[in-house]
């Protein structure tokens, strides 16, 4: 009697450990779980880079969407909803990479790949934050939850997503690492901001 009880409770146990991981699974960053990172002692520099290449490739640029540039909150369940954060860390990892192929000589073109992987999504989020660019200087004259910048888009349109009621979209955070990794990917060769236009809005946004 006792064994079937602790049948059933192994059972059990492994019901739910299945059904936690299926919620799981619908993260982007799920895939990573299940991909072996490299051996620093047995592989060469451009093992090691072709490895990580996998895996932004199957986690990160596999999802991107390919209008906006920005990427997905989920990538299973046909969300459709993006965050500026979210989609700035894979950008960021996207040029990290590209910066470690930068180094070596035969880059197979992934080095041109990864670096306008990242300035496509740089572009995207510039486009939805200058559909918006009434809310800076709204911001800047009534300092409110209500009147700033949207953080949740459609991934493939770049329209604003959930009310200010439904999400917190005061994110100053969000608009600063932005700006901060604008700089940072400026001052490393992307060419980013294209116009005046553009210019002009990311100054009004300082």
């Amino acid at each position: 009697m006792a064994g079937a009880a602790g049948l059933m409770a192994d059972v059990t146990w492994k019901v739910l450990e299945r059904r936690a991981r299926n919620k799981r699974s619908d993260s982007v960053y799920e895939p990573l779980k299940s991909i072996h990172l490299p051996k620093p002692d047995n592989e060469t520099v451009w093992d090691k880079l072709d490895n990580y290449y996998r895996i932004v490739k199957s986690t990160l640029l596999l999802y991107q969407s390919p209008t906006t540039g920005l990427f997905p909150t989920k990538t299973c369940g046909g969300d459709q909803k993006a965050k500026i954060q979210d989609s700035l860390y894979c950008a960021a990892g996207a040029w990290a990479l590209a910066l470690a192929y930068r180094r070596i000589d035969d880059d197979k073109g992934r080095t041109h790949e990864l670096e306008h992987s990242a300035i496509k999504c740089m572009r995207g989020i510039l486009y939805c934050y200058m559909r918006q660019a009434d809310k800076v200087q709204q911001f800047k004259q009534d300092p409110r939850p209500t009147t700033c910048l949207h953080s949740v888009f459609n991934v493939h349109t770049g329209d604003e997503l959930l009310s200010y009621e439904e999400y917190g979209h005061l994110q100053i955070n969000a608009v600063s690492l932005y700006l901060l990794y604008l700089v940072e990917m400026i001052s490393s060769g992307l060419q980013i901001i294209y116009n005046t236009d553009e210019v002009t809005f990311i100054q009004n946004l300082v």
